[in-house]
C-alpha cells in the first residue's frame, strides 16, 4: 500500500496488518531455505574435499567448485520471493543486509585462503558461520540458531589446533549443528505458525 494523506480504514488496517503476519511468517522461510541449501551444499563439499584428500586425487578441492552455482541458485530463488513479496518487514531488511555483509566477509576470506594457505582461513569461515547464525537466532528469538552460533565458535577454536584434514571434518561439524539441524526446526516453526 501506498502511503497517502487519509485515514485508513478498518478493513484497510486489518488487510495490512495480514500483509505484516504473512511478511514475517516468510521472512521465516526464506532462513530456513537458506540454511538447509548452505548447510547441506557445504557439507558435501568439505564431506568430498575430505575423501579426496585421503585418497590422494590431484584436485581435492574440487567440490568447492560447486559454490558459485550455489550463489546463482539461491540468487534466483531470493529473485523469486522478492517477485511475490508485498510487505517488506525491518527484520526482514536487516537480515538481508546482515547477509549480504556476510557474503562479502566469507569471500574476502576465500580470497585469503587461496593466496595465504587455507590452514588458516577454515577456522575464521567457521567462525563466521557461528556469527552469522548467533546473530539470526538472536534476531529471530531462535534459540537452536544461536546454540549454533556459539558451538561453531568451540569448533573454529578448535580448528586452529588440527591439521588441514580434520579442519574439513569440523567445518562439516559445524554446518550440521549451525545450518542443517536449525534450519530443519526453523522449517516446521515456519509450517507450524502457518497452520494456526
Amino acid at each position: 500500500m501506498e502511503p497517502s494523506d487519509k485515514p485508513m480504514t478498518g478493513a484497510e488496517s486489518l488487510l495490512l496488518i495480514q500483509q505484516m503476519i504473512q511478511a514475517a511468517k516468510e521472512d521465516l522461510s526464506d532462513r530456513s531455505f537458506d540454511f538447509l541449501f548452505w548447510g547441506w551444499l557445504v557439507l558435501g563439499a568439505a564431506l568430498a574435499n575430505y575423501v579426496l584428500l585421503q585418497t590422494g586425487s590431484a584436485r581435492p578441492w574440487l567440490p568447492w567448485a560447486l559454490m558459485p552455482l550455489g550463489g546463482i541458485i539461491t540468487g534466483f530463488y531470493h529473485y523469486q520471493q522478492e517477485k511475490h513479496r508485498t510487505v517488506q518487514t525491518p527484520l526482514g531488511q536487516f537480515l538481508g543486509f546482515f547477509w549480504a555483509g556476510m557474503g562479502v566477509l566469507l569471500l574476502m576470506i576465500v580470497g585469503f585462503g587461496m593466496t595465504h594457505g587455507w590452514q588458516l582461513a577454515y577456522p575464521f569461515m567457521i567462525a563466521l558461520y557461528g556469527l552469522g547464525t548467533f546473530v539470526t537466532g538472536g534476531a529471530l528469538r531462535f534459540r537452536p540458531l544461536v546454540f549454533g552460533g556459539a558451538a561453531c565458535w568451540l569448533l573454529a577454536t578448535a580448528a586452529f589446533l588440527v591439521s588441514f584434514p580434520t579442519q574439513l571434518l569440523l567445518l562439516a561439524a559445524a554446518v550440521v549443528v549451525s545450518y542443517i539441524i536449525p534450519g530443519h526446526l526453523l522449517k516446521a516453526r515456519f509450517r507450524r505458525g502457518r497452520a494456526v
